[in-house]
């Protein structure tokens, strides 16, 4: 059973993670989504301690995603 349907407060909090993520890296949000999902699916499945989760999530999504505006932006010079 998928978690985000056991707990809704942790949807709007994960929505709202993928939301202001979208606003900081100027990312579609549906692409932001899909990321996040991925990325949180790998470190729920090997975190042994979930507190700092969201947080480490927050921070390696960022850095995919500026890195890929990187990328490209280079790959259009």
């Amino acid at each position: 059973m998928n978690d985000e349907a056991l707990n809704p407060r942790d949807l709007d909090g994960r929505q709202s993670e993928i939301e202001l993520l979208a606003r900081e890296t100027d990312t579609p949000i549906d692409i932001v989504h899909k990321i996040y999902t991925i990325e949180r699916a790998k470190l729920d499945q090997v975190a042994r301690i979930k507190t700092y989760v969201p947080v480490l999530i927050h921070r390696h999504v960022k850095e995919l995603l500026q890195a890929q505006r990187t990328a490209l932006r280079n790959s259009m010079h």
